[in-house]
Order: structure tokens, then sequence, then C-alpha cells
């Protein structure tokens, strides 16, 4: 049975905590809204926290908080800093709630994300951006997690194809300015694009990818997290064909989507669908081959956006 509690947490007054078959979110309330923990069977929060800025309502710069956020792409200062520090608004639906931010004064722009447990250590997280202004304005949904301190991300590689009887390139792939191909934090794989977060080296490296396998993995504090999400041939997405972005500097790392961008008329909204499945998981290799091997019964599992109603 779900169960949603109304709790104090991490300094606030107010937080939602969502509890399945021992995956545990929680809520902000007061700002946000953030999912600013998630946990298996009691164990330590998978997501980031900025122990200085828990349980703060105020402040003259944008909070990142931690855990997992919602901001609209491209990135731009200070657009997509706008502090989202009000108190945000719960609307009960099926098998979860909606958490619904106060429109942004600086953007004009409203923004939720609905939580939905599927059952088997599966949520359903729909992000939604909504344009209150008098004029159209071309945005993407970007979704964002905060995942803790030593965190690895596993990217898939498209599927190999031979020349000369493929011909089509297979994909982007997006790097910032401040991104070195040699960081040792990242490893260029045959079938995966590894990236893990190490406090040893200092600088921040990102990296973006079109993922048409529409799947991307984290694993921290012996926890699975794969999150499925959608991809449209047809369509523009941020950042140089981007849906799948990662980004890393001492102590987090990131993982991100996005939907692709779509000029929204007054009153209309942009919606983004991940599904978040989680295992627990004792050790995860790093050599390619053995890699394949203990993720292929999870893959097998996976369930898509569309695939359920």
């Amino acid at each position: 049975m779900l169960q949603i509690t109304d709790i104090a947490d991490r300094g606030w007054a107010h937080c939602t905590r969502m509890e399945q078959d021992g995956l545990q979110l929680v809520v902000t309330r007061e700002v946000g809204p953030r999912i600013i923990a998630c946990s298996l069977d009691g164990g330590p929060n998978l997501y980031k926290e900025f122990e200085d800025q828990l349980g703060r309502t105020a402040s003259e710069e944008y909070l990142l908080f931690g855990g997992h956020r919602l901001w609209a792409a491209p990135e731009a200062f200070p657009r997509s800093y706008a502090r989202d520090l009000g108190p945000v608004r719960v609307e009960p639906i099926s098998g979860g709630a909606c958490f619904v931010q106060p429109e942004e004064p600086e953007n004009r722009i409203s923004k939720s994300i609905a939580i939905e447990f599927l059952g088997e250590r599966r949520v359903r997280v729909t992000h939604a951006i909504g344009n209150a202004n008098p004029w159209a304005i071309e945005l993407a949904p970007w979704a964002m997690t905060l995942m803790a301190a030593g965190t690895r991300a596993i990217v898939p590689q498209e599927p190999y194809r031979p020349h000369p009887q493929y011909l089509d390139p297979a994909r982007t792939l997006t790097l910032w300015g401040y991104t070195r191909m040699d960081d040792p934090r990242v490893r260029w794989g045959r079938n995966y694009i590894q990236l893990r977060e190490d406090p040893s080296i200092e600088g921040k490296f990102k990296l973006g990818v079109q993922n048409r396998q529409r799947w991307v993995a984290c694993w921290v504090h012996g926890g699975l997290m794969v999150r499925t999400f959608g991809f449209e041939p047809q369509a523009r997405y941020p950042d140089a064909g981007c849906n799948c972005e990662m980004f890393t500097m001492p102590g987090f790392l990131e993982m991100e989507t996005l939907g692709p961008l779509e000029c929204l008329a007054p009153g209309q909204a942009a919606r983004h669908t991940e599904i978040w499945h989680f295992w627990p998981l004792a050790d995860l290799p790093v050599n390619e081959d053995a890699l394949s091997e203990v993720l292929a019964p999870y893959l097998s599992q996976l369930v898509f956006p569309g695939d359920c109603p």
C-alpha cells in the first residue's frame, strides 16, 4: 500500500513522504518543489543534499537544496535561476500527488511535478511547465537530479552498425567549454559512456547526447536507479540536440533528461515524463562485458513512458 504522510523533515516544517515497497521519496512543500530525498529499504539518501541550505525559505540567491527539480531549457542567466521559495500546492492524484509551484514572477511560467507510484519500485514522474505570459515562448522541460557523492552514471551508446551498410550518423555528442575529453572521471566505452563523481578531481565536467535508447542509469550507496524517458526523432532538442545530459563536480553528479523544444502559446503547457526504476545492487562492475551482464536482467524489466496507462 502507498503511504503518503505530512512530515517535518530536514529543517522544513512541511514535507510530504511517499512510501511503497521499501521505496521512499520526500518532497518539500515550503520551497521547490524538490524531491529532496530518495531511499531504499531505510538506506541512505541516493540524492545530494546541501546541508547549509536545508530548511531555508528565504535567500537573495538561487538555492539548489539538492534532490530532483524541474527547470526550463536552454539554460540562461537569470531566467533559469528564478528563486523557487514560495509554498507548494499539493493536489492528490491516483497513486500519488502533484506538487505545483507558484507562478514565477520573473518568467511568468508555472511548474509542477506529479509523482505516481506504479508498484514494483517504479515511479512515474511527470514534469509540466505552463506559459502564463501574454505572448508565446519557446522552451523545453528539463528534469534534473542531483545524485549523492560517489555516484556512477551509465549512458548507453547507440548500437553498432557497420559501414557501408549504414551511412547516417548515429547520435549527437555535445560538449561544454569546460569539458575535457581526457578527464579521468569519464570512460568512453564501446557500449556505454560512464561518468563518476570523484571528490579528488577539481573542476566541472558536462556532456550531452541524443539518447535514442531512452534510458540512463545511476548507481550509488548500493542502489541502482534507471530512468526511462522519451525521444521524438523529428523534434528539436536543446543544446545541439540533447535529450540526456550529465554533469559532475566534487560532491555530486547530476543526471538530466530533456523534452523537445516547444513554442507554447499563452495558456499552453509542455510535459516531460520519466519512469524511475529502483533495485538494491551491492556492486556494479566497470568492465563493459561484466557491466552488460549485470545490467541485462534489470534492463529487461524497464517500462517506458507510454507503455502503461
